[in-house]
Formats: C-alpha cells, sequence, structure tokens
C-alpha cells in the first residue's frame, strides 16, 4: 500500500501526513500569498471576490505556487470550494488574481453539470448562459407534414379564436406558467411552431383561393358592365 507524504514546503520543511487548514476567513490573498508553498485556508466568499448566498458564504481554499512569488515560476493557483458542491478555479501572476471560473462537474451518474453540482437527472445541465455557432437537435416525435394530409382536421380560424379567448394561448401550446416552470423541449416546441405555421400556410391558401375567386368574379362582371356599356354607346351612334 502507497503512503502519500505532504511536504511542509513552508515553514522548518518538516514532513507531516496530513495539511492543517488555516482560519483566514476575513483575510484576502494574492498571487503572492503563496511562494514554493501548498495551503489550505477557511474563507468567507467575500474575501475572496465570491458571491455570497444562504448557502455559500464560507469556502475552503487549497492554493499553491511552485516557485517564488516573483513570477520567474510561473503563476499561484486557487481551488475553492462551496457548500453545494461547486468547484471554482483561478490563477495568476503577482500582484492579481485572474477572475474565478467555474469548473465540469461530473455527478455519479456519468452527468455533466456546469456552474452546478445539481443537474437533476439531465445528461449536461448548465447554470448560466450558453453560445453556440450552430446546434442540431434530433427528435423522436413526428414531424408536422401530418398537417398536409387528407385525413388531417385542420381547426377553423373560429375554433383557434374561441381557445385563445378561453384560455390565454394557442391550442397546442404550453402557457407561459408552464413554460415558467418546466421550461421547454427545444424539439418538441419547433415541432409545434411548425404545426401552427403549417395550419396557418393552409389557411392562408384557402383564403388566397376565395379572394382570387372574389376578383376573378368583380372582373368578369366589369367585363359585362364594359360589354353593356359599349353596346349602348353603338346603339346611340346610330
Amino acid at each position: 500500500m502507497a503512503f502519500i507524504t505532504l511536504l511542509a514546503l513552508k515553514g522548518n520543511g518538516q514532513t507531516s501526513t496530513s495539511l492543517m487548514v488555516l482560519d483566514t476567513r476575513s483575510d484576502s490573498t494574492t498571487p503572492s500569498s503563496y511562494s514554493r508553498a501548498f495551503e489550505a485556508h477557511f474563507k468567507y466568499g467575500s474575501a475572496i471576490g465570491l458571491e455570497l448566498s444562504a448557502i455559500n458564504q464560507y469556502y475552503t481554499i487549497l492554493g499553491l505556487r511552485g516557485w517564488s512569488s516573483d513570477n520567474s515560476g510561473g503563476k499561484a493557483h486557487e481551488l475553492a470550494f462551496s457548500n453545494d458542491g461547486q468547484i471554482l478555479f483561478r490563477s495568476g501572476l503577482t500582484p492579481s488574481w485572474e477572475g474565478w471560473k467555474k469548473l465540469v462537474i461530473s455527478d455519479v451518474n456519468d452527468n455533466v453539470g456546469i456552474g452546478t453540482a445539481d443537474t437533476k437527472g439531465y445528461k449536461l445541465a448548465v447554470a448560466g448562459n450558453m453560445i453556440a455557432e450552430s446546434m442540431k437537435v434530433k427528435i423522436q416525435a413526428t414531424w408536422p407534414d401530418y398537417v398536409f394530409t387528407k385525413s388531417y382536421e385542420l381547426p377553423t380560424l373560429q375554433e383557434t379564436e374561441k381557445h385563445i379567448k378561453e384560455i390565454g394561448h394557442l391550442p397546442g401550446i404550453p402557457s407561459a406558467a408552464e413554460v415558467k416552470a418546466n421550461g421547454i423541449d427545444l424539439g418538441e416546441m419547433n415541432a409545434k411552431l411548425l404545426q401552427k405555421i403549417d395550419e396557418l400556410t393552409l389557411h392562408l391558401i384557402e383564403q388566397n383561393k376565395k379572394f382570387e375567386s372574389k376578383i376573378s368574379s368583380q372582373e368578369a362582371k366589369l367585363d359585362k358592365q364594359q360589354k353593356e356599356i359599349d353596346a349602348l354607346k353603338k346603339q346611340r351612334a346610330f
């Protein structure tokens, strides 16, 4: 069995089988706080520039620097462990730190949390904003091409209007309260929105047919009236 011995690089150089946590809760640190040292500290979040909450008021800090504090040996580093399971990291050259960064956390089911330890059962949970140049979502649900089949019962505009007045949102679309409570599935929501677009397209096509029919009827009437006028003009000419 292998035993790990921690070397006390700061002090008299004696070896130890444990690392004492220093209660320096109100003291801030800078990269120059560490010089050829590995130290553990108990800190207020406010002392190290971390946001306070009811859960995360205190942090356990591990700090180290492989060489002296004159930057000749590179950066100093700190890890901060919060009460809710977050792990944060920062590094820097003397005299100041770079900003804190949250580490990716994987739970016992191999689910990954970014900025959070509680993935709520999802494979990937992100506490905060995301940005991407491209995203592809593959869904198992049927894509709404069925709207264009002969068997599809297209809701009338009157039925849709009645539903909106009574319920306050489009049929088949979750309410604002449901979205706030449960969020939305992007693939499922895109399918629902496309279904509404397809239905609206069919209504527009139907309305356009009626409009064209009226125009054609009006043109026929105008053409008939013009012919009658032309005939009357000829009669008067004689």
